[in-house]
């Protein structure tokens, strides 16, 4: 059996930038347990073609993990 997956829009402050961003987020439900498995930003300088990079501080932030 494969694993499931939950979907959420969670609002979260971009660690990058003063701004309060839309994150779609994928958990996968594996052994009973919630695992982080995708992540799609609403930002608009990566929603267009302005070369705008992202370092993806808010993974960490919804993982739990800190570096």
């Amino acid at each position: 059996m494969g694993s499931k997956s939950q979907w959420a829009v969670r609002p979260l402050k971009c660690p990058e930038e003063d701004r309060t961003v839309d994150l779609l987020v994928e958990w996968k439900i594996e052994k009973g347990k919630k695992v982080l498995n995708g992540v799609c930003c609403n930002h608009p300088g990566l929603a267009d073609y302005s070369g705008k990079e992202c370092r993806w501080g808010c993974i960490q932030r919804l993982s739990g993990r800190r570096r």
